[in-house]
């Protein structure tokens, strides 16, 4: 089994590349090693309308979420195991 640290050099050799996640495509863009988080960048043809702080449509940017790189044992979590495996070219 590899160590935190080993993981989170594997994912940063990783930035800027595609990958899938709940079937849709993204770019990995941080890693977030103090935080224990991945932030991924929506890779849809059209990005979803942001609002502004009113909530009124305002323009068009990908979305971004954050994962969690590790469960409360200190052990990869399923999402993240799953992202290296699409990263790595797994599927």
């Amino acid at each position: 089994m590899q160590t935190s640290h080993e993981l989170l050099t594997q994912l940063r050799t990783h930035l800027g590349r595609r990958c899938l996640h709940a079937g849709r495509h993204w770019r990995l863009v941080e890693v977030l090693a103090a935080d224990g988080r991945l932030v991924l960048e929506s890779q849809e043809a059209e990005p979803p309308i942001q609002p502004d702080q009113y909530g009124n449509a305002a323009f068009r940017a990908p979305e971004h979420i954050e994962l969690p790189l590790f469960t409360a044992e200190g052990e990869p979590t399923t999402e993240l195991t799953g992202l290296l495996r699409s990263l790595d070219g797994g599927g």
